[in-house]
Protein backbone atom coordinates (compact mmCIF):
# COMPACT_ATOMS: atom_id res chain seq x y z
CA UNK A 1 0.00 0.00 0.00
CA UNK A 2 2.72 2.17 0.79
CA UNK A 3 6.72 2.49 -0.30
CA UNK A 4 9.37 4.93 1.68
CA UNK A 5 12.33 6.81 -0.43
CA UNK A 6 15.50 8.49 0.93
CA UNK A 7 14.97 11.21 -1.88
CA UNK A 8 11.90 11.91 -4.23
CA UNK A 9 13.10 10.81 -7.75
CA UNK A 10 14.09 13.53 -10.31
CA UNK A 11 10.90 14.87 -12.64
CA UNK A 12 10.72 13.92 -16.07
CA UNK A 13 9.19 17.00 -16.88
CA UNK A 14 9.10 20.60 -15.49
CA UNK A 15 5.43 21.51 -16.60
CA UNK A 16 3.35 21.41 -13.58
CA UNK A 17 -0.59 21.06 -13.20
CA UNK A 18 -1.75 23.86 -10.76
CA UNK A 19 -4.35 23.47 -8.03
CA UNK A 20 -7.86 24.48 -8.66
CA UNK A 21 -8.44 28.39 -8.43
CA UNK A 22 -11.53 27.56 -5.87
CA UNK A 23 -9.23 25.98 -3.43
CA UNK A 24 -10.50 25.41 0.09
CA UNK A 25 -8.52 25.77 3.16
CA UNK A 26 -6.71 22.31 4.36
CA UNK A 27 -8.75 21.10 7.36
CA UNK A 28 -7.12 19.01 10.42
CA UNK A 29 -9.16 17.22 12.78
CA UNK A 30 -7.74 15.67 16.20
CA UNK A 31 -9.73 13.12 17.50
CA UNK A 32 -7.90 11.65 19.91
CA UNK A 33 -7.82 13.00 23.56
CA UNK A 34 -3.65 11.77 23.90
CA UNK A 35 -0.94 14.12 22.73
CA UNK A 36 -0.70 14.37 18.91
CA UNK A 37 1.64 12.09 17.57
CA UNK A 38 5.15 12.78 15.49
CA UNK A 39 3.96 13.73 11.93
CA UNK A 40 5.14 12.49 8.51
CA UNK A 41 5.64 13.89 5.29
CA UNK A 42 3.43 11.98 2.72
CA UNK A 43 3.77 11.92 -0.94
CA UNK A 44 1.14 10.78 -3.44
CA UNK A 45 1.40 9.34 -6.74
CA UNK A 46 -1.60 9.25 -9.11
CA UNK A 47 -2.21 6.84 -11.96
CA UNK A 48 -4.90 8.66 -14.18
CA UNK A 49 -5.31 5.79 -16.95
CA UNK A 50 -6.15 3.26 -14.49
CA UNK A 51 -8.98 0.56 -15.26
CA UNK A 52 -9.03 -2.77 -14.02
CA UNK A 53 -11.66 -5.19 -15.16
CA UNK A 54 -14.90 -4.26 -14.23
CA UNK A 55 -16.81 -7.71 -15.30
CA UNK A 56 -18.20 -5.95 -18.43
CA UNK A 57 -18.97 -7.30 -22.18
CA UNK A 58 -14.80 -6.78 -22.73
CA UNK A 59 -13.54 -8.82 -25.61
CA UNK A 60 -10.38 -7.85 -26.83
CA UNK A 61 -7.44 -7.49 -25.60
CA UNK A 62 -6.77 -3.96 -27.45
CA UNK A 63 -6.41 -0.60 -25.70
CA UNK A 64 -7.75 2.97 -26.48
CA UNK A 65 -4.37 5.48 -27.06
CA UNK A 66 -6.90 8.29 -25.19
CA UNK A 67 -6.21 11.75 -25.71
CA UNK A 68 -3.70 13.70 -23.23
CA UNK A 69 -7.57 15.35 -21.76
CA UNK A 70 -8.96 12.36 -20.96
CA UNK A 71 -6.12 11.30 -18.54
CA UNK A 72 -4.48 14.38 -17.20
CA UNK A 73 -4.88 15.38 -13.78
CA UNK A 74 -5.09 19.47 -12.97
CA UNK A 75 -6.45 19.26 -9.63
CA UNK A 76 -6.66 16.61 -6.62
CA UNK A 77 -8.02 17.03 -3.12
CA UNK A 78 -7.59 14.02 -0.68
CA UNK A 79 -9.39 12.77 2.37
CA UNK A 80 -8.07 11.21 5.54
CA UNK A 81 -9.97 9.11 7.95
CA UNK A 82 -9.13 7.46 10.82
CA UNK A 83 -8.96 3.65 10.22
CA UNK A 84 -9.72 3.00 13.54
CA UNK A 85 -12.69 5.77 14.95
CA UNK A 86 -13.98 6.49 10.96
CA UNK A 87 -13.99 9.93 11.91
CA UNK A 88 -12.05 12.77 9.32
CA UNK A 89 -8.44 13.51 10.02
CA UNK A 90 -7.51 15.62 7.42
CA UNK A 91 -8.34 16.73 3.99
CA UNK A 92 -6.36 18.91 1.67
CA UNK A 93 -5.47 20.14 -1.06
CA UNK A 94 -2.64 18.61 -3.06
CA UNK A 95 -0.31 20.61 -4.77
CA UNK A 96 2.48 20.56 -7.25
CA UNK A 97 1.06 17.71 -9.30
CA UNK A 98 3.28 16.78 -12.00
CA UNK A 99 4.06 14.42 -14.52
CA UNK A 100 6.47 11.80 -12.74
CA UNK A 101 7.22 8.91 -15.06
CA UNK A 102 5.37 5.82 -16.39
CA UNK A 103 4.98 1.80 -14.57
CA UNK A 104 6.03 -1.06 -16.65
CA UNK A 105 2.92 -1.07 -18.96
CA UNK A 106 3.07 2.52 -19.54
CA UNK A 107 0.41 4.19 -17.18
CA UNK A 108 0.77 7.69 -16.83
CA UNK A 109 1.71 8.39 -12.75
CA UNK A 110 1.61 11.74 -11.27
CA UNK A 111 3.65 12.67 -8.20
CA UNK A 112 2.50 15.45 -5.76
CA UNK A 113 4.62 17.78 -3.33
CA UNK A 114 4.64 15.90 0.05
CA UNK A 115 2.14 16.96 3.02
CA UNK A 116 2.08 16.54 6.77
CA UNK A 117 0.04 14.35 8.52
CA UNK A 118 0.14 12.70 12.28
CA UNK A 119 1.46 9.21 12.31
CA UNK A 120 -1.29 6.35 12.31
CA UNK A 121 -3.69 3.99 9.89
CA UNK A 122 -6.37 5.87 7.55
CA UNK A 123 -8.91 5.07 4.81
CA UNK A 124 -7.84 7.35 2.01
CA UNK A 125 -9.77 8.59 -0.50
CA UNK A 126 -9.05 11.44 -3.39
CA UNK A 127 -11.16 13.01 -5.61
CA UNK A 128 -9.76 14.98 -8.71
CA UNK A 129 -10.60 17.83 -11.55
CA UNK A 130 -13.33 19.01 -9.09
CA UNK A 131 -13.78 21.69 -6.98
CA UNK A 132 -16.11 20.40 -4.97
CA UNK A 133 -15.02 19.51 -1.22
CA UNK A 134 -16.85 16.93 0.44
CA UNK A 135 -17.84 18.13 3.79
CA UNK A 136 -18.66 15.11 6.29
CA UNK A 137 -16.49 14.00 9.19
CA UNK A 138 -17.77 10.49 9.35
CA UNK A 139 -16.67 8.10 6.61
CA UNK A 140 -19.70 6.41 5.74
CA UNK A 141 -21.42 9.74 5.64
CA UNK A 142 -18.63 10.77 3.50
CA UNK A 143 -19.08 7.60 1.23
CA UNK A 144 -22.96 8.10 1.08
CA UNK A 145 -22.87 11.91 -0.52
CA UNK A 146 -23.99 12.69 -3.71
CA UNK A 147 -23.26 15.09 -5.77
CA UNK A 148 -25.26 18.09 -5.69
CA UNK A 149 -23.30 19.41 -8.43
CA UNK A 150 -22.98 18.08 -11.65
CA UNK A 151 -21.89 17.93 -15.10
CA UNK A 152 -24.52 20.64 -16.65
CA UNK A 153 -24.87 18.81 -19.42
CA UNK A 154 -24.99 14.89 -19.17
CA UNK A 155 -23.37 14.38 -22.57
CA UNK A 156 -19.83 15.67 -22.64
CA UNK A 157 -18.06 16.53 -25.68
CA UNK A 158 -15.64 19.21 -24.31
CA UNK A 159 -13.41 17.69 -21.64
CA UNK A 160 -10.61 19.75 -21.96
CA UNK A 161 -10.95 21.02 -18.19
CA UNK A 162 -10.08 17.56 -16.90
CA UNK A 163 -12.56 14.78 -16.24
CA UNK A 164 -13.33 14.22 -12.85
CA UNK A 165 -11.74 11.29 -11.26
CA UNK A 166 -11.44 9.51 -7.85
CA UNK A 167 -9.93 6.15 -6.10
CA UNK A 168 -12.21 3.19 -5.92
CA UNK A 169 -13.16 3.34 -2.08
CA UNK A 170 -11.87 0.54 -0.92
CA UNK A 171 -8.58 0.83 -2.34
CA UNK A 172 -6.47 2.50 0.06
CA UNK A 173 -7.84 1.51 3.37
CA UNK A 174 -5.52 0.86 6.53
CA UNK A 175 -2.60 2.55 4.99
CA UNK A 176 0.06 2.90 7.63
CA UNK A 177 1.36 6.48 7.17
CA UNK A 178 4.60 6.30 9.81
CA UNK A 179 7.87 8.25 10.11
CA UNK A 180 11.15 5.44 9.55
CA UNK A 181 14.36 5.87 11.05
CA UNK A 182 15.93 8.32 8.64
CA UNK A 183 12.69 10.06 7.82
CA UNK A 184 12.40 8.58 5.05
CA UNK A 185 9.15 10.24 2.72
CA UNK A 186 5.61 7.89 3.19
CA UNK A 187 4.96 7.88 -0.91
CA UNK A 188 1.23 6.37 -1.35
CA UNK A 189 0.01 4.89 -4.67
CA UNK A 190 -3.63 6.01 -5.73
CA UNK A 191 -4.99 4.59 -8.91
CA UNK A 192 -7.84 7.15 -9.84
CA UNK A 193 -10.77 5.83 -12.39
CA UNK A 194 -13.27 8.54 -14.36
CA UNK A 195 -16.69 9.09 -12.83
CA UNK A 196 -17.64 9.26 -17.23
CA UNK A 197 -18.08 6.87 -19.75
CA UNK A 198 -16.76 7.26 -23.15
CA UNK A 199 -18.78 6.65 -26.49
CA UNK A 200 -17.10 5.89 -29.34
CA UNK A 201 -20.30 5.58 -32.95
CA UNK A 202 -19.08 4.98 -35.95
CA UNK A 203 -20.23 3.34 -39.24
CA UNK A 204 -19.00 0.71 -41.80
CA UNK A 205 -19.93 2.98 -44.83
CA UNK A 206 -22.29 5.49 -45.59
CA UNK A 207 -24.96 3.37 -47.20
CA UNK A 208 -26.32 -0.29 -46.79
CA UNK A 209 -28.41 -2.04 -49.35
CA UNK A 210 -31.80 -3.84 -48.30
CA UNK A 211 -32.42 -7.16 -49.68
CA UNK A 212 -35.02 -9.41 -50.00
CA UNK A 213 -34.88 -13.32 -49.05
CA UNK A 214 -33.58 -13.96 -52.70
CA UNK A 215 -31.00 -11.47 -52.62
CA UNK A 216 -32.68 -8.59 -54.51
CA UNK A 217 -32.15 -4.90 -53.69
CA UNK A 218 -35.67 -3.70 -52.36
CA UNK A 219 -34.27 -0.47 -50.66
CA UNK A 220 -31.08 1.63 -49.54
CA UNK A 221 -30.35 3.13 -45.90
CA UNK A 222 -27.93 5.82 -45.78
CA UNK A 223 -27.72 6.60 -41.83
CA UNK A 224 -26.84 10.33 -41.25
CA UNK A 225 -27.11 11.13 -37.45
CA UNK A 226 -27.37 9.54 -34.09
CA UNK A 227 -29.18 10.90 -30.59
CA UNK A 228 -28.16 9.36 -27.06
CA UNK A 229 -31.04 9.16 -24.96
CA UNK A 230 -31.62 8.68 -21.03
CA UNK A 231 -28.13 10.55 -20.43
CA UNK A 232 -28.22 10.66 -16.30
CA UNK A 233 -26.93 13.90 -14.84
CA UNK A 234 -26.16 12.84 -11.53
CA UNK A 235 -23.45 10.27 -10.18
CA UNK A 236 -21.82 9.21 -7.07
CA UNK A 237 -18.47 10.73 -5.59
CA UNK A 238 -17.10 7.05 -5.51
CA UNK A 239 -18.21 3.95 -7.28
CA UNK A 240 -21.44 2.10 -5.53
CA UNK A 241 -21.48 -1.83 -6.02
CA UNK A 242 -24.23 -4.34 -4.65
CA UNK A 243 -25.15 -8.28 -4.85
CA UNK A 244 -28.98 -7.72 -5.80
CA UNK A 245 -31.63 -9.86 -6.26
CA UNK A 246 -34.32 -7.69 -5.62
CA UNK A 247 -35.05 -3.56 -5.73
CA UNK A 248 -33.86 -3.34 -1.93
CA UNK A 249 -31.06 -1.14 -0.97
CA UNK A 250 -28.23 -2.12 1.05
CA UNK A 251 -26.97 -0.65 4.16
CA UNK A 252 -23.63 0.61 2.49
CA UNK A 253 -20.11 -0.96 3.69
CA UNK A 254 -17.00 0.32 2.43
CA UNK A 255 -15.52 -3.25 1.78
CA UNK A 256 -18.45 -4.85 0.25
CA UNK A 257 -19.57 -1.75 -1.93
CA UNK A 258 -17.34 0.44 -2.89
CA UNK A 259 -15.02 -2.07 -4.72
CA UNK A 260 -15.07 -4.74 -7.65
CA UNK A 261 -18.08 -6.35 -8.95
CA UNK A 262 -19.32 -10.02 -7.77
CA UNK A 263 -19.96 -11.95 -10.69
CA UNK A 264 -23.47 -13.54 -9.56
CA UNK A 265 -25.79 -10.71 -8.99
CA UNK A 266 -23.34 -8.20 -8.68
CA UNK A 267 -24.39 -4.58 -9.93
CA UNK A 268 -22.75 -1.37 -10.52
CA UNK A 269 -25.48 1.13 -8.81
CA UNK A 270 -26.01 4.78 -9.32
CA UNK A 271 -27.81 7.58 -7.77
CA UNK A 272 -31.63 6.21 -9.02
CA UNK A 273 -30.63 3.54 -9.22
CA UNK A 274 -33.32 2.48 -6.71
CA UNK A 275 -36.08 4.15 -8.89
CA UNK A 276 -35.88 2.79 -11.24
CA UNK A 277 -39.22 -0.15 -11.11
CA UNK A 278 -40.22 -2.63 -13.38
CA UNK A 279 -42.98 -0.43 -14.45
CA UNK A 280 -40.68 1.55 -16.60
CA UNK A 281 -44.05 2.93 -18.22
CA UNK A 282 -45.15 5.00 -15.44
CA UNK A 283 -41.56 6.91 -15.04
CA UNK A 284 -41.79 10.40 -15.75
CA UNK A 285 -38.63 12.06 -15.21
CA UNK A 286 -40.46 15.05 -13.10
CA UNK A 287 -37.08 15.37 -11.53
CA UNK A 288 -35.12 15.50 -14.81
CA UNK A 289 -32.80 13.27 -13.07
CA UNK A 290 -32.05 12.16 -17.18
CA UNK A 291 -31.49 14.39 -20.06
CA UNK A 292 -32.71 13.78 -23.43
CA UNK A 293 -35.41 11.39 -21.78
CA UNK A 294 -36.37 9.00 -24.33
CA UNK A 295 -40.12 8.82 -24.81
CA UNK A 296 -39.46 13.11 -24.75
CA UNK A 297 -38.47 12.89 -28.81
CA UNK A 298 -41.45 11.09 -30.47
CA UNK A 299 -41.75 14.58 -32.28
CA UNK A 300 -38.02 14.44 -34.41
CA UNK A 301 -38.22 18.26 -34.78
CA UNK A 302 -36.84 17.99 -31.09
CA UNK A 303 -33.57 15.88 -31.43
CA UNK A 304 -30.63 17.03 -32.06
CA UNK A 305 -29.08 14.84 -34.54
CA UNK A 306 -24.98 14.13 -34.50
CA UNK A 307 -22.89 13.34 -37.56
CA UNK A 308 -20.92 10.74 -37.37
CA UNK A 309 -17.94 9.12 -39.91
CA UNK A 310 -17.86 5.82 -41.59
CA UNK A 311 -14.89 3.93 -40.80
CA UNK A 312 -12.96 5.02 -43.94
CA UNK A 313 -12.90 8.53 -43.11
CA UNK A 314 -10.64 10.34 -40.29
CA UNK A 315 -11.73 10.72 -37.38
CA UNK A 316 -13.13 7.26 -37.82
CA UNK A 317 -15.07 7.16 -35.15
CA UNK A 318 -17.66 10.55 -33.25
CA UNK A 319 -16.48 10.21 -29.20
CA UNK A 320 -18.67 11.77 -26.51
CA UNK A 321 -18.42 10.88 -22.85
CA UNK A 322 -21.35 10.48 -20.27
CA UNK A 323 -22.27 9.59 -17.09
CA UNK A 324 -22.53 5.59 -15.86
CA UNK A 325 -26.48 4.33 -16.23
CA UNK A 326 -27.50 0.85 -14.28
CA UNK A 327 -31.08 -1.07 -13.97
CA UNK A 328 -32.15 -4.07 -12.04
CA UNK A 329 -32.60 -6.67 -14.28
CA UNK A 330 -36.15 -6.44 -14.84
CA UNK A 331 -36.14 -3.03 -14.68
CA UNK A 332 -33.44 -3.23 -18.11
CA UNK A 333 -36.18 -1.54 -20.34
CA UNK A 334 -36.35 1.37 -22.85
CA UNK A 335 -37.47 3.92 -20.69
CA UNK A 336 -34.36 3.92 -18.18
CA UNK A 337 -31.33 2.49 -20.43
CA UNK A 338 -29.31 4.63 -22.04
CA UNK A 339 -29.63 4.02 -26.26
CA UNK A 340 -29.05 5.74 -29.21
CA UNK A 341 -31.17 6.50 -31.63
CA UNK A 342 -29.86 6.19 -35.53
CA UNK A 343 -31.39 8.36 -38.22
CA UNK A 344 -31.08 7.48 -41.63
CA UNK A 345 -32.40 8.36 -45.33
CA UNK A 346 -34.29 5.08 -47.04
CA UNK A 347 -35.05 5.24 -51.14
CA UNK A 348 -36.55 2.46 -52.73
CA UNK A 349 -35.36 0.46 -55.18
CA UNK A 350 -37.54 0.54 -58.22
CA UNK A 351 -40.39 -1.03 -56.51
CA UNK A 352 -43.20 1.80 -55.25
CA UNK A 353 -46.86 0.69 -57.04
CA UNK A 354 -49.91 2.61 -57.76
CA UNK A 355 -53.66 1.60 -57.42
CA UNK A 356 -55.47 2.82 -60.38
CA UNK A 357 -59.21 3.53 -61.27
CA UNK A 358 -59.89 0.17 -62.18
CA UNK A 359 -57.67 -1.22 -59.57
CA UNK A 360 -54.82 -2.26 -60.89
CA UNK A 361 -51.98 -2.00 -59.49
CA UNK A 362 -48.80 0.10 -61.63
CA UNK A 363 -45.31 0.49 -60.96
CA UNK A 364 -44.26 4.35 -60.87
CA UNK A 365 -41.64 4.44 -62.81
CA UNK A 366 -40.89 8.53 -62.47
CA UNK A 367 -39.53 9.39 -58.84
CA UNK A 368 -40.98 12.96 -59.31
CA UNK A 369 -44.35 11.29 -58.78
CA UNK A 370 -43.57 9.64 -55.18
CA UNK A 371 -46.14 10.46 -52.84
CA UNK A 372 -44.84 12.23 -49.12
CA UNK A 373 -45.54 9.46 -47.59
CA UNK A 374 -44.80 5.75 -48.41
CA UNK A 375 -46.29 2.65 -47.32
CA UNK A 376 -44.62 -0.83 -47.07
CA UNK A 377 -45.55 -4.34 -47.00
CA UNK A 378 -43.66 -7.40 -48.13
CA UNK A 379 -40.67 -5.66 -49.56
CA UNK A 380 -42.38 -3.42 -51.83
CA UNK A 381 -43.28 0.05 -51.58
CA UNK A 382 -47.54 1.64 -52.04
CA UNK A 383 -48.45 5.55 -52.58
CA UNK A 384 -51.43 4.89 -50.70
CA UNK A 385 -53.07 3.32 -48.20
CA UNK A 386 -55.68 1.92 -50.31
CA UNK A 387 -52.92 0.13 -52.60
CA UNK A 388 -51.28 -0.79 -49.14
CA UNK A 389 -54.84 -2.53 -48.16
CA UNK A 390 -55.70 -4.07 -52.10
CA UNK A 391 -51.57 -5.88 -51.53
CA UNK A 392 -52.49 -6.80 -47.96
CA UNK A 393 -55.85 -8.52 -49.04
CA UNK A 394 -54.12 -9.76 -52.33
CA UNK A 395 -52.20 -11.95 -50.33
CA UNK A 396 -55.46 -13.50 -48.33
CA UNK A 397 -54.52 -11.61 -45.34
CA UNK A 398 -57.08 -9.58 -44.01
CA UNK A 399 -56.20 -5.96 -43.81
CA UNK A 400 -56.89 -5.19 -40.60
CA UNK A 401 -54.69 -7.48 -39.08
CA UNK A 402 -51.71 -5.43 -40.85
CA UNK A 403 -50.18 -2.74 -39.37
CA UNK A 404 -48.58 -0.13 -41.85
CA UNK A 405 -45.30 0.61 -41.59
CA UNK A 406 -45.37 4.03 -43.22
CA UNK A 407 -42.25 6.87 -44.08
CA UNK A 408 -42.87 10.13 -44.83
CA UNK A 409 -40.81 12.46 -46.69
CA UNK A 410 -38.72 15.40 -46.12
CA UNK A 411 -36.08 17.88 -47.90
CA UNK A 412 -33.26 14.43 -47.89
CA UNK A 413 -35.47 11.85 -48.85
CA UNK A 414 -37.92 9.62 -46.60
CA UNK A 415 -36.61 9.43 -43.24
CA UNK A 416 -36.35 6.31 -40.85
CA UNK A 417 -35.07 5.38 -37.62
CA UNK A 418 -33.22 2.90 -35.56
CA UNK A 419 -32.70 2.14 -31.98
CA UNK A 420 -29.47 0.49 -30.05
CA UNK A 421 -29.49 0.12 -26.76
CA UNK A 422 -25.43 0.11 -24.72
CA UNK A 423 -24.83 -3.56 -23.49
CA UNK A 424 -22.32 -3.93 -20.75
CA UNK A 425 -22.08 -7.83 -20.48
CA UNK A 426 -23.94 -9.73 -23.36
CA UNK A 427 -24.86 -12.84 -21.80
CA UNK A 428 -24.62 -14.58 -25.17
CA UNK A 429 -29.06 -15.33 -25.30
CA UNK A 430 -31.17 -13.13 -27.54
CA UNK A 431 -34.00 -14.48 -25.42
CA UNK A 432 -32.92 -13.96 -22.10
CA UNK A 433 -32.07 -10.42 -20.23
CA UNK A 434 -28.85 -11.05 -18.44
CA UNK A 435 -27.50 -8.84 -14.69
CA UNK A 436 -25.59 -5.86 -16.07
CA UNK A 437 -26.26 -6.44 -19.52
CA UNK A 438 -27.57 -3.65 -20.57
CA UNK A 439 -25.70 -0.66 -18.64
CA UNK A 440 -23.00 2.06 -18.44
CA UNK A 441 -20.52 2.26 -16.35
CA UNK A 442 -17.83 4.52 -15.66
CA UNK A 443 -14.09 4.43 -17.13
CA UNK A 444 -15.44 2.59 -19.99
CA UNK A 445 -15.14 2.61 -23.51
CA UNK A 446 -17.81 1.31 -25.55
CA UNK A 447 -17.24 1.42 -29.03
CA UNK A 448 -20.00 0.98 -31.53
CA UNK A 449 -19.52 0.28 -35.00
CA UNK A 450 -22.63 -0.37 -37.23
CA UNK A 451 -21.60 -3.24 -39.63
CA UNK A 452 -24.75 -3.41 -41.57
CA UNK A 453 -28.50 -2.88 -41.84
CA UNK A 454 -30.75 -5.73 -42.42
CA UNK A 455 -34.06 -4.40 -42.46
CA UNK A 456 -36.10 -1.16 -42.59
CA UNK A 457 -36.32 0.90 -39.29
CA UNK A 458 -39.36 2.55 -37.83
CA UNK A 459 -40.90 5.33 -39.50
CA UNK A 460 -41.02 7.81 -36.25
CA UNK A 461 -38.04 7.51 -33.29
CA UNK A 462 -40.72 6.86 -31.17
CA UNK A 463 -40.08 4.98 -28.16
CA UNK A 464 -42.10 2.66 -25.81
CA UNK A 465 -40.70 2.83 -22.16
CA UNK A 466 -41.82 -0.50 -20.80
CA UNK A 467 -40.11 -2.08 -23.80
CA UNK A 468 -37.31 -4.73 -22.95
CA UNK A 469 -33.85 -4.29 -24.36
CA UNK A 470 -33.79 -7.14 -24.88
CA UNK A 471 -34.93 -7.36 -28.53
CA UNK A 472 -34.75 -7.57 -32.14
CA UNK A 473 -32.56 -4.84 -33.60
CA UNK A 474 -31.86 -4.59 -37.96
CA UNK A 475 -28.56 -3.19 -37.15
CA UNK A 476 -25.71 -5.16 -37.11
CA UNK A 477 -23.21 -3.61 -34.37
CA UNK A 478 -19.63 -4.42 -33.86
CA UNK A 479 -19.59 -3.60 -30.06
CA UNK A 480 -16.54 -3.56 -27.72
CA UNK A 481 -16.37 -2.61 -24.37
CA UNK A 482 -12.72 -2.19 -23.45
CA UNK A 483 -10.92 -0.74 -20.78
CA UNK A 484 -9.85 2.39 -21.36
CA UNK A 485 -6.46 2.87 -20.48
CA UNK A 486 -3.71 4.72 -22.67
CA UNK A 487 -0.94 2.38 -23.35
CA UNK A 488 0.36 4.33 -26.52
CA UNK A 489 2.58 7.52 -24.92
CA UNK A 490 4.47 8.77 -27.98
CA UNK A 491 2.54 11.70 -28.00
CA UNK A 492 2.09 13.23 -25.07
CA UNK A 493 1.40 16.58 -24.44
CA UNK A 494 1.39 18.50 -20.84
Amino acid sequence: MFQFKKNLSPLLFAIAFLCSCSQTEDITVNNSKENKPEDSKVVFRLQSNFSTATRSAEDSHEYSQGTADEYKVNSARVYFFDNGTKLLAKSAQLSGITFFGTDGSGNIIYETDPITLPNGTYDIFVTANTNRQIKKDKEDLFLADIDSITYTQALIEDISGGIIMTNRASDNVATEIRKSNNNDVNVIDILLERVLARLDVAKKSETFELTDNKGAQYASITLDGYHIVNLPKYYYSFRHTAVLTSLNEPQWDLMTHFGNVVDVNGYVVDPYFFKKTIDASAFTNADKYYEKFAVDYNDPDHVKWSSFNAVSQTPNYKTAYCLENCCLLPAQKNGYSTGVIFRAIMEPYNNVYHLDNSGKMELVTDKTLYPEVLYYFQHKFYDSAEALAAAVSATGSPSNTYQARKFEKTDDGYRCYYKYWIRHLDNMNNTEMGVMEFAVVRNNLYRMLITNVSDLGDGTPEIIPDTPDEGETYLKVELNVKPWIVRDLTDIVL
